[in-house]
Parts: structure tokens; sequence; C-alpha cells
């Protein structure tokens, strides 16, 4: 069984995955146009590496692929896929780890301009 030491840090492109998935199931199509949207097209992912990516993340037992189409009028070649509960905490042990390191580099003055989110009003 994968852990999450196993799969951690996730790789940019595997976290925008996962964090697209946390939304709801996705084909491979919608999961491109969500990550280019997510992180404001400075990550574009080619049908090689996000195909590439999704059978890691499948391996790893993080995602599967749906059971469910979503409409009667869908395209029966379109895979779905969606976030497994292993995914899913996979996830929360990264954000958590990941603004550990914003908060470091605001202690040390790196980036002072970064806020925590209650602070900016969000």
């Amino acid at each position: 069984m994968t852990t999450s030491d196993d799969v951690l840090p996730l790789t940019p492109l595997s976290m925008a995955i996962l964090l697209a998935l946390a939304g709801g199931d996705r084909h491979g199509y919608a999961l491109m146009k969500d990550i280019e949207r997510q992180t404001d097209g400075t990550l574009k992912p080619g049908t090689g590496s996000l195909y590439a990516a999704l059978q890691q993340l499948m391996d790893d037992g993080l995602i599967e692929e749906s059971p469910e189409l979503p409409t009667a009028d869908h395209d029966q070649r379109r895979r779905y896929y969606r976030i497994t509960e292993s995914g899913r905490g996979v996830v929360l042990v990264e954000a958590r780890r990941m603004m550990r390191v914003l908060d470091v580099a605001r202690e040390q003055r790196l980036a002072p301009d970064l806020a925590p989110a209650e602070e900016r009003g969000r």
C-alpha cells in the first residue's frame, strides 16, 4: 500500500491534477484546461505528460477511473478520473507542507508580500 511518504512531495502537475479532481470527476481534456486555469497558464501539460502523471497517480492509489459516466449523452471514448480518499489525504499533507514552506519564506523575509489567506481578506 502506498503511503504519503512514498509519493511526497508531489510534482506540481500531480498536485494540480489532484486539486482539479477534488472538484469532481474529469476527463483528460477537462483536466488540462483546469490545470491551465488554476496555474494562470504557467503549467500547460501536454497529453503525454498528463497521461503519464494520471497513470502514476492511479498506480499510487491516489486517483481511480470513474465507473459512472456523468451524463447519458457522454462520449463513451472518454475516460473519467476521480480522486480517492487516499488522494485527498495526500493533498492535505502536501498542502500543509507547502504552507510551512511559505511560512519559512515569510519569516526569512523572502516573501513578505505572501500573507496568509485570512490576512488577505479571503
